[in-house]
């Protein structure tokens, strides 16, 4: 690298750094002039009252021996080069350095970009949801979405597995776990240590996109990182690995294992966008990116995988946010417009590499977390405000889960109750709130038979979730639900044979009962006696 285009990327360097983790002086007309202070050049010297500021102080450059020039220069070849990610083996060729030295190199620019991604993400959460006050969306439960989803924000989710353990486990890939999630351990043999990157893509269509490395492709992490990244009132579009939401009205999902109707075919077209226009395209493309854009690396340990997406998320996002893009590409000096990307939160002595450091799950950690439990985490003031019947409840279902028999009897209720719970929680969201809907819309729209959505019911009504009426005509009984309650509540839905007799004189006592009458026309009715 030539003076010239060495002192060009140095005053760039010190550019970033100056704008992005406010380094300044305190006069009343600060302004940093750089390569002022003769063999300093990481100081910055105020040209109002000549008080001299350190750069790199307090940021991920704190110390930093190499010419700062390096720092900006490859973060202008990543950013061109994107998809495409600038290995240390490159870094180590580009500046004729030793590869140990380019290795600590790129991880102090992947510090940076994990800082400023994580930035990108709050401003994203925050703009959605103030979109989302500000225009209300509800989709219908079925129908063509298409129409009313044009120039709206869309989130979409997906998962996908880096570096299985196929490759590295000398034919010892755990089988325990279903999906992805057997690839990337060892067997329980060998200690079932995490060999390679379970990945949750989470990002909005033709916008920004984040990853998160996760241990187990589970409810308790997916739900906690898209409720970190996406408000509720935003549509999200799906796979069926997600039957697990409940609580966002505009969820919809894809069935990529759909059969064709027609005998011709094994798969239906409708297994990547449904009839409705539901699709999940937009995550399965960043995942096809993220998986050809690793391949650059040939491996890469679970510990250090969040910072690797956490780069490689930046890079793609950076296009979607313009005053960030000219800052770091421009040659000319620029603000950052009408938004804040300043990294003042930076702390060297808690955020430093450790910080970002993944930890996989031990074999008993994934034991304890497989073990699912569906207990009800509510306050004793809280819980005596609900009604004596659904208290009841409410309590019986913890005391089961807290103290699990070991009997096949048992095993066996666990699954049952988890099937049933997942049923209720996808039911509870296609009812409207102390609106009356009908069984037959009902049984449409979700897909489940009358038989398996009136068990549900009945247990509802008992404990008074919901209000039951039941018309009976010539040909058949018509039922119509009206929801009561905000929440729903973990409950035991199986039943013992000694309490079936009691649980039918409930739901017979709380059903309200009306009357249906033909109408009579001349004396004789109109649809016969």
């Amino acid at each position: 690298m030539n003076e010239e285009v060495n002192r060009h990327y140095k005053i760039k360097s010190l550019t970033i750094l100056a704008k992005l983790f406010n380094k300044n002086c305190d006069c009343n007309e600060p302004s940093l002039v750089f390569l002022k202070v003769k063999n300093r050049d990481t100081v910055g010297r105020c040209s109002n009252c000549q008080k001299q500021v350190s750069i790199t102080s307090k940021t991920p450059f704190d110390n930093f021996k190499l010419p700062l020039s390096y720092f900006s220069y490859i973060l202008h070849d990543q950013i061109l080069q994107y998809p495409k990610v600038v290995t240390s083996t490159e870094i180590s060729r580009k500046l004729n350095l030793p590869y140990k030295t380019a290795y600590y190199l790129k991880r102090r620019i992947q510090v940076v970009t994990s800082l400023l991604n994580e930035t990108l993400q709050k401003q994203l959460y925050n703009e959605l949801e103030e979109y989302g006050n500000k225009n209300p969306i509800k989709l219908p439960k079925s129908g063509d979405l298409r129409p009313l989803i044009a120039n709206k924000p869309v989130a979409v989710a997906d998962s996908v597995v880096l570096y299985s353990s196929s490759l590295r486990a000398n034919k010892h890939r755990s089988r325990r776990y279903k999906t992805g999630t057997s690839s990337i351990y060892l067997s329980n043999s060998l200690g079932g240590e995490q060999k390679g990157i379970l990945v949750h893509t989470v990002g909005v269509n033709h916008g920004m996109t984040f990853y998160k490395s996760i241990p187990l492709n589970n409810q308790s992490y997916l739900l906690q990182d898209l409720n970190s990244k996406i408000p509720q009132a935003i549509p999200l579009f799906t796979d069926e690995g997600y039957t697990f939401i409940w609580d966002r009205p505009n969820h919809r999902m894809v069935n990529h294992s759909k059969k064709s109707s027609d005998h011709r075919y094994n798969l239906s077209r409708e297994r990547w966008i449904t009839k409705d226009g539901v699709s999940s395209n937009g995550a399965e493309a960043r995942n096809n990116t993220l998986k050809q854009s690793f391949r650059s690396y040939h491996y890469i340990s679970p510990k250090w995988s969040q910072l690797y997406l956490d780069e490689i998320s930046f890079l793609g996002n950076l296009r979607y946010s313009e005053g960030l893009k000219k800052l770091l590409l421009d040659d000319t000096d620029v603000g950052l417009g009408d938004r804040d990307y300043s990294l003042t939160n930076y702390n060297r002595n808690t955020q430093n590499l450790k910080f970002f450091h993944y930890k996989p799950l031990s074999l008993e950690e994934r034991r304890l977390e497989g073990s699912t439990n569906l207990i009800n985490s509510l306050d004793e003031e809280t819980l005596n405000k609900l009604p004596k019947s659904l208290r009841h409840a409410i309590e019986k279902n913890n005391h089961f889960w807290k103290n699990p028999g070991k009997t096949n009897w048992d095993n066996a209720k666990r699954r049952n109750e988890h099937k049933s719970n997942l049923i209720a929680r996808k039911l509870w969201v296609l009812l409207e709130h102390r609106k009356w809907t009908s069984l037959e819309e009902l049984i449409k729209i979700s897909g489940y038979n009358r038989l398996e959505i009136l068990f549900i019911l009945k247990r509802w009504l008992a404990v008074g979730l919901i209000d039951m009426s039941r018309t009976n005509t010539r040909y058949i009984q018509l039922y119509k639900i009206y929801k009561k309650s905000w929440n729903l509540y973990y409950l035991v839905y199986s039943e013992r044979q000694n309490e079936l007799r009691e649980n039918w004189r409930i739901y017979n006592k709380k059903l309200k009962l009306k009357s249906s009458r033909s109408k009579i026309v001349g004396g004789v009715r109109k649809y016969g006696n």
